[in-house]
């Protein structure tokens, strides 16, 4: 594929959408140059995870893309870095801050035919956090969290088409 083409999921100049998977949020993709972007992402769960860590958990990721074979699919690759803030569990009172990055690969669909365009993702993206306790404590201290099972899917909607 020439630079001079654009994939079909990049056809809008970003997507607005949800996440579904370990961590359950917003998701939001603005499309650059050259199959290229920036996925914004906007979870519950200090490490993006809802079922036991309470807080709230931004990432940025940036995202290099391919069309398989002048299909409706795109294969992607792209890393990033993310910021957190909560608990480690319900119960706790101890409050974390997070710093985490993460690799990411996924491949997308998009839905042309719509009148406003589906495309819908699967993605893995371990990370990798380091957490800060903020309030000082003798036995607190910095930790580190690898979470490995970070498999999502996604479904977006299109906007703006680029002509």
């Amino acid at each position: 594929m020439s630079n001079s083409k654009k994939s079909y999921a990049q056809e809008y100049r970003g997507n607005v959408g949800a996440r579904f998977g370990y961590g359950i949020g917003i998701t939001g993709t603005y499309n650059l140059q050259n199959n290229q972007a920036i996925e914004f992402l906007l979870r519950y769960g200090y490490h993006g995870v809802v079922i036991n860590k309470p807080g709230g958990n931004f990432q940025a990721l940036y995202q290099k893309h391919w069309e398989i074979r002048r299909s409706n699919f795109t294969v992607f690759v792209g890393a990033g870095p993310s910021i957190g803030a909560g608990k480690k569990n319900n119960i706790s009172k101890q409050v974390y801050f997070a710093l985490g990055i993460s690799p990411q690969i996924g491949f997308d669909y998009t839905a042309r035919r719509t009148k406003l365009p589906l495309i819908i993702a699967l993605d893995y993206k371990p990370t990798f956090n380091v957490d800060f306790p903020l309030k000082k404590k003798i036995s607190k201290k910095v930790e580190t969290d690898f979470s490995y099972y970070e498999i999502a899917f996604s479904i977006k909607f299109g906007l703006k088409r680029i002509r």
